[in-house]
């Protein structure tokens, strides 16, 4: 059982929508237009003690989840640079999430941010407590809202995704992506939920110390009675869901033998 936080994380806003910051009210509701006053709502291991390993000691200071304040770093500074031009931030792109029977977005919010190390100007993704930072260079197209992704496909010579229309689908196969939505809107419902089920197929040195490898999606899925595991179209759903991409043109390019780019 996760330990819950003394802070709402809950990122509904409204009926049908959702916000890219911790929570839609209370203190977690922050963001760079209205950045916290201390750093105090940088310290995970307080505020999301929900997103970590039960073994882990939550007296210890986890800022933005890392076990090293210096691997946090460039987020110091990201926060810090907003609070100096006393929250002027410098927005680039922006989604509310929606949720309903027939489509779930999710939400993001993208700032820009020059990393001070390289001098190097670029992105700040911002979803639920994770970040990520990418230059602009590899991702120019950011604040017209769209991304170029990258993907390992081993030996293969092709890469499919799934694709279809919802309303051309099967009375069965309507109710398994009724299901579906419900399970991603979980998901993306609270902030500790989000971030975990974020994290709950990746175990790297990075992720040590949070709630890793837990396949928690899967059980989520279970529960709410998709068939993930027989061959049909909910286990087609889940496994097109579940395939990992990368902003970084290195990781998917050069890195992997063979890659595919979707713009």
């Amino acid at each position: 059982m996760a330990t819950l936080s003394r802070f709402s994380t809950s990122t509904v806003f409204g009926s049908e929508r959702l916000v890219p910051w911790l929570a839609a009210q209370g203190p977690l509701a922050y963001t760079p237009e209205e950045p916290p006053a201390r750093d105090y709502f940088f310290q995970y291991s307080w505020i999301l003690p929900g997103i970590f390993d039960p073994r882990i000691n939550l007296r210890e200071h986890r800022y933005f989840g890392s076990a090293l304040k210096s691997s946090a770093r460039f987020l110091f500074d990201f926060w810090g640079d907003i609070r100096r031009r006393n929250g002027a931030a410098l927005p680039q792109y922006s989604q509310l999430g929606v949720f309903s029977d027939v489509e779930v977005k999710a939400p993001m919010a993208a700032y820009h941010h020059v990393r001070k190390l390289y001098g190097t100007a670029g992105s700040v993704l911002i979803q639920h407590g994770s970040y990520q930072w990418i230059s602009h260079q590899d991702q120019p197209n950011i604040e017209r809202g769209q991304v170029v992704l990258y993907r390992g496909i081993a030996e293969s010579t092709a890469f499919r995704c799934l694709q279809f229309h919802p309303d051309e689908l099967s009375p069965a196969n309507r109710e398994i992506w009724r299901k579906y939505l419900g399970v991603q809107a979980d998901m993306l419902s609270d902030s500790v939920l989000s971030f975990n089920t974020i994290h709950d197929r990746v175990k790297r040195s990075e992720t040590e110390g949070l709630r890793h490898g837990t396949w928690l999606g899967d059980a989520m899925a279970t529960q709410a009675g998709l068939d993930i595991e027989s061959a049909g179209f909910g286990n087609d759903l889940w496994r097109a869901a579940q395939q990992s991409y990368s902003l970084d043109p290195v990781i998917g390019a050069r890195k992997l033998p063979r890659s595919a780019t979707c713009g």
